[in-house]
């Protein structure tokens, strides 16, 4: 008998452990950018490429998720990794937008959440109905040229050709592929203007050639900013006259070397003449004297 309750214990336990679970609700997820129906997004290798908005987050660089074949009062949740999520694209910007968002039914049968990103990197969305949890995969595609730089050599010798390189970013430094930057280049007052488009990287190489003297000035210009290097123009080495002036040194040292050595040898006599005289007058000194008051000759 003590058995057969303990069963009913065990059963009516598991059996309110299983009503506590979420409910399923069945539904439709469709996802699109501007009405577009967007492709892959179920793995991290085949994320929904959106473009990284300016000021304002529009339908062009937005994933709507649509959810539908909802029930009434159903909410459906969602989390964003390294993306933005909005519910609404009325009156969005670049500043809106939080990692989470909950929506309710209420007494329609569907509902969409909008995701943005300000990277290149790969992010996640994961989207809640009930019990459900369905994760789909975003990246982000740079934004419209915002900032420039540019890189080069402080100094270039006469006549030689320097590369400059020249890399374009979003506004949210992300490099920006296929993007076009002005030039404008100053070589002592002559200005030359040219485009460039910078490669996958963001980035491009322009070559430049160095006037004899002088500078050149390289100005990089896109929207409303811009970057500058200068490139001084140095002189390549006079080998020759760098060997004739350390041939001169040497001449001058060598001269030198023999005045001092001559000088030595006359000091040298001249030290030996005085040893001379004073041992003499030493000799003389101690005629006559204690052992203890002689004074001791130089060697």
């Amino acid at each position: 008998m003590k058995l057969s309750k303990l069963s009913i214990a065990v059963v009516t336990a598991l059996t309110a452990a299983t009503l506590s679970v979420g409910p399923a609700y069945a539904n439709t997820q469709t996802l699109t950018i501007a009405g577009a129906a967007a492709t892959g997004g179920t793995t991290s290798a085949n994320a929904v490429a959106i473009p990284v908005p300016g000021d304002n987050v529009l339908a062009a660089n937005a994933l709507s998720i649509s959810v539908s074949g909802l029930a009434n009062n159903v909410t459906v949740s969602a989390t964003a990794t390294n993306a933005f999520l909005l519910t609404t694209l009325a009156g969005a910007t670049s500043a809106s937008g939080s990692a989470t968002v909950s929506v309710n039914t209420g007494s329609s049968t569907s509902v969409e959440v909008f995701v943005f990103t300000k990277t290149t990197a790969t992010g996640s969305v994961v989207v809640t109905v009930g019990n459900t949890q369905t994760t789909y995969y975003v990246k982000g595609t740079a934004g419209d040229v915002s900032k420039v730089s540019v890189s080069a050599p402080s100094i270039g010798i006469a006549g030689s050709t320097q590369s400059v390189v020249i890399s374009a970013f979003d506004r949210y430094d992300n490099a920006k592929p296929s993007g076009s930057v002005n030039l404008v280049i100053n070589t002592n007052g002559a200005i030359t203007t040219t485009s460039v488009t910078t490669t996958a990287s963001g980035t491009v190489s322009h070559t430049v050639t160095l006037p004899s003297t002088g500078s050149v000035t390289i100005t990089a210009y896109a929207a409303s900013s811009s970057a500058t290097a200068t490139i001084a123009v140095g002189q390549p080495r006079n080998l020759e006259a760098e060997l004739t002036a350390a041939l001169a040194s040497v001449a001058t040292l060598t001269a030198n070397l023999a005045t001092a050595n001559t000088a030595k040898a006359d000091l040298e006599k001249e030290v030996r003449k005085l040893k001379w005289q004073y041992n003499k007058l030493v000799k003389k000194y101690n005629v006559g004297k204690p052992k203890s008051q002689r004074l001791a000759f130089i060697k």
